[in-house]
């Protein structure tokens, strides 16, 4: 649109105040016909029209003066064209806060908050685009969550966190710091932006060891490296595209046996144990980092040699403590006390009974069927897989036969609750005959002690440097 006052012409192209994107020419300026001079008189214009003077009568705003009706006309002392507000609208032109709910300040609890963190703004116009972003002091890892599509008449801009950064894996537990931010999608004005910060909790989870609340599985290649992966970000991802990788390093090739054994240290994070190949036991004690889950090993003791199968991460006793439970090679299984000591993490062992001999894994599952009490899987020669439910008093109902099948895989592992539902669930280390790559199976706990497993959910892990054992 052109208009002339005078020795010089006013241009603009109208409705720059509702617009979606920043176009120069949104504003009302003007230009000199003599000297080229040109400059800006409205940040927006609805509408221009000649009065009866010649001059011209805009319906738009400024950042400073608002919204409303101005006289564009020469200035009595420069001759220049000026911007005078006749009358008011009473409304900025500026993006403003109507109203707020910021992030937390303090400690945030996620498990209390329903699994979410929610925050939002409701602005002065519906033309802008609304972001936060959350960053992990100690990692550096951030995330932005944004509500970016303005449509028209809508005000508010909710901003909802799931929890997750944007790869899918579990955010960290610890200090956060927070910029929420609201942009003018059409250019005109300053953003509008609010910062703080936060600590975010939860309650301790099952093999979780890097205190995200998402469990871990820990995987040896055939190198001796170890490395921990987040079970909810493996789930999350596309075929073969690479989960985040937590490295807690090498030489675990000179252990037989190692596995995640729930909390024995007396401290809120799990811990692993590990029996060397002259049947030592170790103590790795979590330390719940993302750098490095674990704290140097700590002796527990040796002989362990003796047995073929050990299995931690169940409550038996019903006292509060994660306990060991392990086969001899006759064939009786043992029961080892958690003290909650990380010194002397086990009492003196029970014996539990005979006849064990004829299953090649246990797996401490934690509860499985609600009852409150620790359980155990154990599959036998056949390939059969058995419930024992925890009684609570560290001893086991009479077994209850899961299915057969179960042979093809490598390793069975109580990886505690993956999909979130309160129920504890159970991962499946197969392999697939023609690519060679780790399939992984999901068995999603149902709560129901005659029926504990869903059918499996299966995902395909790339194999990276022959990965051996999951744990």
């Amino acid at each position: 649109m052109l208009r002339t006052i005078g020795g010089w012409v006013a241009y603009v192209k109208p409705g720059g105040g509702s617009a979606s994107y920043a176009n120069p020419l949104q504003r009302l300026a003007v230009r000199s016909v003599e000297t080229g001079e040109t400059f800006p008189l409205l940040d927006h214009v609805t509408s221009v029209v000649p009065d009866a003077e010649g001059n011209l009568l805009a319906v738009g705003g400024t950042v400073a003066h608002g919204e409303g009706l101005y006289r564009i006309a020469p200035d009595g002392a420069t001759g220049k064209p000026a911007a005078t507000l006749l009358r008011t609208a009473a409304r900025p032109t500026a993006l403003t806060v109507v109203k707020e709910a910021l992030p937390p300040t303090g400690t945030f609890d996620f498990d209390r908050a329903g699994g979410k963190l929610t925050a939002g703004w409701t602005l002065s116009r519906f033309n802008a685009k609304v972001s936060l972003e959350l960053k992990h002091t100690v990692s550096g890892r951030t995330v932005r969550i944004t509500n970016g599509t303005p449509r028209e008449g809508v005000t508010d801009f909710p901003l909802v966190w799931d929890g997750r950064y944007d790869d899918g894996l579990a955010a960290y537990n610890g200090a956060y710091t927070w910029t929420m931010t609201a942009t003018p999608a059409n250019g005109i004005g300053p953003a509008i932006e609010r910062k703080g910060a936060f600590t975010l909790t939860r309650a301790p989870r099952p093999h979780d060891f890097d205190d995200n609340g998402s469990p871990d599985v820990l995987a040896r290649d055939s190198f001796g490296h170890v490395a921990s992966y987040d079970v909810r970000q493996v789930w999350s991802l596309d075929p073969y595209q690479e989960p985040y990788e937590i490295r807690v390093g090498g030489g675990w090739n000179v252990y037989d046996r190692t596995l995640a054994a729930g909390n024995i240290g007396g401290t809120r994070n799990g811990d692993l144990i590990a029996r060397d190949k002259a049947g030592v036991l170790w103590l790795y004690e979590g330390k719940a980092s993302a750098k490095a889950p674990f704290a140097p090993r700590t002796r527990i003791g040796g002989g362990w040699g003796v047995y073929n199968q050990i299995a931690a991460g169940s409550d038996v006793t019903g006292d509060g403590r994660d306990d060991l439970l392990a086969t001899d090679k006759g064939g009786v299984l043992w029961l080892y006390p958690g003290t909650g000591n990380a010194g002397a993490p086990f009492s003196g062992r029970k014996r539990m009974g005979g006849g064990w001999g004829v299953y090649n894994q246990l797996t401490a599952t934690g509860n499985l069927a609600g009852a409150g009490a620790g359980d155990l899987v154990a599959r036998d020669r056949g390939g059969v897989l058995w419930l024992y439910l925890g009684n609570g008093d560290g001893t086991f109902a009479a077994p209850v036969k899961i299915g057969g099948g179960w042979g093809a895989f490598k390793n069975l592992v109580g990886i505690g609750d993956v999909d979130g539902d309160g129920r504890n669930d159970l991962l499946a280390q197969g392999e697939d005959r023609d690519t060679y790559d780790t399939r992984l199976h999901l068995y999603r706990g149902t709560g129901k002690w005659k029926s504990p497993f869903a059918p499996a959910a299966v995902d395909n892990v790339e194999q990276r440097a022959g990965i051996g054992d999951l744990f």
